[in-house]
């Protein structure tokens, strides 16, 4: 992929059903900066005024917003949902787990950003409790977890792969051990964490893509450079 092309990464089963969605890639730069963000949004045919976001501190806490907070941020959350038609909800993500659900019959939508704190911590069934209190039926939630730091690239420390053990069991599908190093799947613990949460598998899209192995594609926290790096952004919209 050429720097300076403009390709959108969508989830195959939100595609299915007709959502409008869609995940920036490298092509489109730093999506921190405004300018970025206009640009990725222009693409999809969204409107850049319409985002609303969360802080993104590494928690678990989810916000429900409405059109009042339309292009605004809102402080300490990983995690938002809304029943607002008029509302564009994003979250970024370099090798954190991007979360984008919807429940179509309900019109409720949301994003939540599950890092490995959050992931711990339980943000994917606080995120579902939320849509349900927001008025979504378990039963026709769908969720599309997108590109992510996979485990052939996050060697992580003994204690926080132990960690992960004591939270999800021993499953060498989320953390694994080769010689003396460690590896994690945070995208494996969301998806059991969402099915555990009582969405149904075949409603839960998981994507393949290493956002640190795809150099040309996404930018990595773990593998860039200080100087270098930068954050994709996914959007979804009733």
């Amino acid at each position: 992929m050429q720097e300076n092309e403009h390709i959108i990464y969508k989830s195959t089963l939100l595609n299915q059903l007709d959502v409008a969605h869609g995940y920036s890639t490298r092509g489109f730069g730093d999506l921190r900066w405004n300018k970025n963000r206009q640009t990725f949004l222009t693409t999809l045919g969204m409107a850049y005024e319409n985002l609303v976001m969360g802080e993104q501190v590494h928690g678990i806490r989810i916000a429900h917003v409405d059109d009042h907070q339309k292009g605004k941020i809102i402080p300490g959350t990983d995690g938002l949902i809304s029943r607002s038609s008029g509302i564009l909800l994003g979250v970024t993500f370099a090798d954190c787990v991007p979360l984008l659900a919807i429940d179509q019959k309900a019109g409720v939508i949301g994003t939540a950003h599950a890092g490995w704190k959050g992931t711990l911590a339980g943000i994917a069934r606080e995120f579902i409790d939320h849509m349900k209190n927001e008025g979504a039926d378990i039963k026709n939630i769908y969720v599309s977890i997108g590109p992510h730091i996979g485990m052939c690239c996050y060697n992580v420390d003994e204690g926080r792969a132990r960690a992960f053990q004591n939270r999800f069991g021993m499953n060498e599908k989320i953390a694994s051990q080769a010689g003396n190093d460690w590896h994690l799947d945070i995208g494996m613990a969301n998806y059991m964490s969402l099915s555990d949460a009582g969405v149904p598998q075949t409603q839960i899209d998981v994507s393949e893509v290493c956002t640190a192995c795809h150099v040309d594609s996404f930018n990595s926290f773990r593998r860039d450079t200080k100087e270098a790096f930068g954050v994709q952004l996914g959007v979804i919209s009733l």
